[in-house]
């Protein structure tokens, strides 16, 4: 089925449309429930820590979270007779406080939680969700290993591996690459995928860029958590770096480097221009939407759909969302039902140097299709 803001409007008046095959027809949302019931959604966001960079993330997804609930429900916030009550909690970017959050939302009555700015608080997360047997959409986190983890456990962004298969199309044939990372398993991930010819490893605390300085390559792959100024400096010159885009606040950290750099991304502002992008972009700051508010949007969506659909409980939440097509700021997305992994089009782009204060601006170069970063089962 193909969800779109339409459907699910018709869906909350009473007119939702059959579902895909194999899934049971949904409960009628607009008379499910009791009047005055509360379907209870928490959200696990990093509200402190010393790391800014999952703080900045969760405010962005919450931000295209939050929009894409009041979108499909006609900014009531309601399901029929019913209220969704958002619960916030903070993990600190810290897997164990994390689980002890989540544990006390399912225990206030959250029956989907959402959340996951890093890896390790995500995977922790959907242990949780898998013991409580409740629905969980991981944020931003990238790890492969949320794929397919549990039954209860979807994705609102890519996995890293769809990242790769898009980033490899940037590889010069013939030439030699080099990736960089911040810990062997993402290095040896990495250079799999992308047919590199070494791989040097620096942990996120290194000081010493010496050894970048003497890279002999023609390009260089960086796997890093966020922009680092002394990494992209070290770069010796006529060495064309590849990454995974950044938000907006980090681009200025790309230096020198910034025009030569090649970058895949999940979203970036300006990408898609439809109905649900118009949404988001009048809602957020300085109305320019960035990286995680389109997968805040999805999540929005999937728990929309999930609350229509799950009146009488987890079960009828997974079934609701296994093969569903979204389409919002993002479209094309669609959740696979054995493994939930979410197939969705990508990006590719530079970044250039725009007006006389010399400001940085995505310009997108191609658009990667589903089949293109869809890895196999």
């Amino acid at each position: 089925m193909n969800v779109s803001r339409r459907a699910l409007l018709g869906a909350a008046l009473g007119s939702l449309a059959a579902t895909a095959a194999g899934c049971a027809r949904p409960a009628d949302p607009a008379t499910g429930g009791a009047p005055g019931e509360t379907l209870g959604l928490g959200i696990l966001g990093t509200r402190t820590g010393a790391d800014r960079r999952p703080i900045d993330e969760s405010i962005r997804f919450e931000q295209g979270l939050r929009v894409a609930v009041g979108w499909v429900t006609s900014r009531t916030n309601r399901i029929g007779a019913r209220t969704i009550s958002m619960a916030r909690a903070d993990d600190r970017n810290d897997p164990g406080a994390a689980a002890a959050a989540a544990e006390e939302l399912v225990d206030r009555g959250c029956r989907i939680l959402v959340g996951g700015f890093t890896d390790p608080v995500a995977l922790r997360l959907a242990e949780v969700a898998g013991r409580r047997r409740v629905l969980f959409i991981a944020a931003t986190a990238t790890a492969d290993e949320l794929t397919g983890v549990n039954r209860y456990t979807f994705r609102s962004g890519p996995e890293i591996t769809q990242l790769l298969l898009a980033a490899r199309s940037y590889v010069r044939p013939g030439g030699r690459l080099v990736v960089l990372a911040a810990d062997r398993a993402r290095a040896a991930r990495a250079a799999s995928m992308l047919g590199a010819a070494a791989t040097m490893v620096l942990p996120a605390a290194t000081t010493n860029f010496a050894a970048v300085r003497r890279i002999r390559a023609a390009q260089v792959y960086v796997d890093w958590p966020r922009p680092e100024p002394r990494l992209w400096t070290a770069i010796p010159a006529g060495v064309q770096p590849i990454t995974i885009l950044g938000a907006r606040n980090t681009w200025h950290q790309y230096g020198t480097h910034a025009p030569a750099l090649r970058f895949v991304t999940p979203y970036v502002d300006g990408a898609t221009s439809n109905n649900g992008y118009q949404a988001l972009r009048v809602a957020v700051p300085d109305r320019r939407s960035d990286t995680g508010h389109a997968e805040g949007f999805a999540a929005g969506q999937m728990i929309v759909r999930a609350f229509q659909s799950g009146v009488r409980g987890t079960d009828d939440m997974i079934r609701s969302l296994a093969d569903l097509e979204l389409n919002g700021v993002k479209t094309g997305l669609t959740v696979r039902a054995g493994d939930h992994l979410l197939a969705q089009g990508l990006w590719g782009g530079r970044l250039t140097w725009v007006g006389a204060s010399g400001a940085l601006t995505a310009v997108t170069e191609r658009e990667f299709t589903p089949d293109e970063t869809t890895p196999a089962v």
